[in-house]
C-alpha cells in the first residue's frame, strides 16, 4: 500500500516539474532574447538607405463602354483579364518622421505584363483571341510607415501611399501602327500594405506584402479591335517584397 502511494506521489511531483518548467521556459527564452536585442539603437536614426526586390501578380480590371453594352458588338462575348506574373527591384530611402511613422521613396523599375482574353460568340467555332502589353516601368512609390512597438527582434507594420510609373521601354502609344492592346505610359496607384521588421546583427530585413489599385484610367484613347468595347481600363497587382536595409 505504501509502495503505491509512493508511486502516485511520485507522479503527481513528475507532473508538477513538468509544469513549472513549461512556464519557467518561455520566460527564460524571452530574456535570453531581450540580453540578444540586435541595432537596439537602429531606429533612432534619422535616414536609413537600402534596397528591394519583389515579385508580383498583375492584372486589369475592365469597363466596358455604352456602346458595347447596348449589343452593338455582336460577335463579342467578353473580355477577361488574366493575371500574369513579373517582377520588381529597386532601393529604399526611408526617413524617420516619429516614433512610430517613417516616410518611404523606393525609387525602382518593374516588368509587367497585362493580358486581355476577347471571348466571341461563335457556337460553331468559339475564338478565344488576347491583346497584350508587355513593358518595363519606372516607379516612384511615396508611402508612410506606421510601426508597431517593437519586440525583441521583430516589429510589425502598416503602409500606404501612391505610386506613380512611366513606362520606359518600347514604342509610345501614338507611334505604334498595329493593331494591339495600347496602354498608357503614365499609371497612377495606390499602394497599401503590411510587413515585418527583422532585425539582424549587421542589417534589417523586411519581407512585405502590398496591393496596388490603380484610379488612372491606362487605356490609351485610340479606336481599334482591341480597345473598342472598353471604356477603362484600371490596374491591380498583388506583390511580395524583400527588403534590406
Amino acid at each position: 500500500m505504501q509502495t503505491i502511494n509512493f508511486r502516485n506521489k511520485l507522479h503527481l511531483y513528475r507532473y508538477k516539474i513538468i509544469l513549472l518548467a513549461g512556464l519557467l521556459i518561455p520566460f527564460n527564452i524571452s530574456a535570453q532574447y531581450r540580453e540578444k536585442e540586435n541595432l537596439p539603437n537602429y531606429d533612432n536614426e534619422l535616414i536609413h538607405y537600402g534596397f528591394y526586390i519583389g515579385g508580383h501578380m498583375a492584372s486589369m480590371k475592365v469597363k466596358y463602354n455604352q456602346a458595347y453594352m447596348s449589343n452593338r458588338f455582336d460577335s463579342l462575348h467578353s473580355v477577361i483579364p488574366l493575371e500574369s506574373p513579373g517582377f520588381t527591384v529597386g532601393f529604399i530611402v526611408n526617413l524617420r518622421l516619429a516614433q512610430y511613422l517613417d516616410f518611404r521613396v523606393l525609387p525602382g523599375v518593374g516588368l509587367y505584363q497585362y493580358t486581355l482574353n476577347y471571348n466571341t460568340f461563335d457556337q460553331a467555332a468559339p475564338q478565344v483571341f488576347q491583346g497584350k502589353k508587355e513593358a518595363f516601368y519606372a516607379e516612384l512609390p511615396l508611402l508612410f510607415k506606421y510601426k508597431s512597438q517593437r519586440r525583441g527582434n521583430f516589429r510589425a507594420y502598416l503602409i500606404g501611399g501612391v505610386k506613380p510609373s512611366f513606362e520606359v521601354s518600347g514604342k509610345r502609344p501614338e507611334e505604334i501602327n498595329e493593331d494591339v492592346l495600347l496602354i498608357n505610359t503614365f499609371n497612377m496607384a495606390l499602394e497599401f500594405g503590411f510587413g515585418v521588421d527583422i532585425y539582424y546583427k549587421l542589417f534589417k530585413f523586411s519581407p512585405e506584402i502590398r496591393f496596388s489599385r490603380g484610379f488612372s484610367n491606362a487605356l490609351f484613347d485610340r479606336q481599334n479591335s482591341y480597345s473598342s468595347p472598353i471604356n477603362e481600363l484600371v490596374t491591380n497587382s498583388v506583390s511580395i517584397y524583400l527588403q534590406f536595409q
